[in-house]
């Protein structure tokens, strides 16, 4: 509060220092004015000593004699020059006018601070009598003396304007004095509060501060976060891998298990995965690869797959699913064990199911999962380098965690060769995914020579009732037996056996 006052008066004193700075300027021209008018230096002001009663006789006296005298438009205009003129002579009937000084008008109350306004004197009086001197002029400062009518109405508008400025002079000081006692009033009732008030601004004090402390936490939190982010942005992959060549030279030749050991182990962390140390991956994928019987084609896979996804700068770990021996083989229910034995080590985002004999020609298709499920090997050399037809799903498809677990993974019913894949279109569409693919250019493979297996003959059977089975045949219907479970150097090894139970 104390403060508060304190800029006021200064803001007062500042005001009155710039009127009286006007005045002064004004005053230096009223002062060269013709002889017989008022000057600036020279004015008499009555005393501010008198009581509010004498000012209130007065005042009225004035308002008496204006409304007694009405005989005539000259008489009225003589008596309201005369309530605010000093009288420097006589009148036309010799006896002298009462005068309205200042304290009429407005006059500060020392007690309380406040400013106490008088409607004894009409607002619009000094108008009234500014209009009535500008059509009936005076000389040498008598009121109604129509001897003197030879005066200019300029010398009447100087001697207005002399008296105007004294009122705001005045006014000036008035206010320097009203803001003097809000102070001295402020500070005698500071010392009068109470103990409870004064314990209760506090307490309110205390709580603005503890709400700026909390918003400013709040905002460094908020920085803090922000620089965090800022800098997982920094250091995280680019979406396009920089050292991508475009086509790739497939080897294709075959090598021991061990060798390949001996030149990738080092890359790599415990069960074949891996993650970039130049940057934070965008994608954690997981690998999942049907195998059994295929011992020439696994070292020659991973010699080509392992620097062809370091190169795209994604998180990866390779996961080789093999079923044991004695039933026959089962495709779709492998990479529903690879899923679920996957998902158990890590929370992987996206996984591509991959078969073991197929190798990617063109480092530019990215091993990840877009918002549509993607097929990858478009073109294989076996193929002709031609999509066989619209709506295949085999060989190599990527698919999130999430559209995996909607679709209900692949179909457990599908025994021997072919069919599960094409299933696994059905399932797409009828939850409303849609095929995406890379041009044939990029999404190019090449498939390593081995003997064809025997087709399943009921496979077509499957697909027609395939859709009665969408939501019961499964992930949420698969059985199987963990075997063992090895983190080797190069991928993580399951070893499983397929339950009859699944289909």
């Amino acid at each position: 509060m104390a403060s508060c006052s304190r800029a006021h008066a200064i803001n007062a004193v500042l005001v009155a220092g710039f009127l009286l700075i006007l005045l002064n300027l004004l005053g230096s021209r009223w002062d060269s004015a013709p002889i017989g008018l008022p000057r600036m230096g020279t004015t008499q002001w009555p005393k501010r000593t008198r009581t509010n009663s004498e000012r209130f006789v007065q005042v009225h006296a004035t308002n008496r004699n204006r409304n007694n005298d009405s005989t005539s438009n000259g008489t009225q205009r003589q008596q309201l020059n005369a309530s605010h003129e000093p009288s420097h002579g006589n009148n036309q009937s010799g006896s002298p006018q009462p005068t309205a000084t200042i304290d009429s008008l407005q006059r500060p109350n020392a007690l309380n601070g406040t400013i106490l306004i008088d409607n004894t004197l009409p607002k619009t009086d000094l108008s009234k009598s500014q209009k009535f001197n500008e059509s009936q002029p005076t000389a040498s400062g008598t009121v109604g003396d129509n001897s003197s009518s030879s005066s200019s109405s300029n010398d009447t508008n100087s001697s207005l304007s002399s008296k105007n400025s004294s009122i705001l002079s005045d006014h000036s000081e008035n206010l320097v004095e009203v803001v003097s006692s809000k102070n001295v009033s402020s500070s005698s009732d500071k010392k009068m509060v109470p103990e409870a008030q004064r314990q209760q601004q506090q307490q309110q004090q205390q709580q603005q501060q503890n709400e700026t402390i909390q918003t400013d936490g709040g905002r460094s939190s908020r920085r803090l976060i922000d620089s965090l982010v800022g800098k997982l942005d920094r250091n995280s992959c680019p979406p396009i891998p920089p050292n991508l060549d475009g086509p790739v030279q497939v080897d294709a030749s075959l090598e021991s298990l061990s060798s390949v050991e001996q030149k990738l182990a080092a890359k790599l962390q415990p069960g074949g995965q891996y993650a970039p140390r130049a940057c934070t991956a965008h994608d954690r994928v997981a690998i999942i690869v049907p195998y059994r019987d295929r011992e020439q084609h696994l070292p020659v896979f991973l010699k080509n797959l392992h620097p062809f996804l370091m190169k795209q700068q994604v998180e990866y770990g390779i996961y080789i699913v093999e079923q044991a021996a004695g039933s026959q083989f089962n495709r779709a229910s492998l990479m529903n064990v690879g899923f679920a034995e996957a998902m158990k080590q890590k929370n992987w985002d996206c996984m591509v199911f991959h078969d073991v004999d197929l190798l990617p020609m063109d480092d530019r298709n990215l091993y990840t999962c877009p918002d549509q499920p993607r097929h990858m090997s478009v073109a294989v050399d076996t193929f002709g380098f031609k999509l066989p037809y619209s709506t295949i799903f085999g060989g190599v498809s990527a698919m999130t965690a999430k559209q995996f677990r909607t679709v209900n993974g692949f179909s457990n019913s599908f025994w021997g060769w072919g069919g599960e894949d094409d299933d696994m279109s059905n399932r797409l569409k009828h939850v409303g995914f849609h095929i995406a693919r890379y041009p044939i250019n990029i999404a190019r493979y090449t498939m390593l020579s081995h003997k064809k297996e025997k087709a399943n003959p009921k496979r077509y059977e499957k697909l027609v009732t395939g859709a009665k089975r969408f939501d019961i045949d499964g992930l949420n219907s698969l059985h199987y037996h963990l075997i063992n479970l090895i983190r080797k150097p190069l991928y993580t090894w399951v070893h499983v056996e397929i339950s009859p139970k699944s289909s």
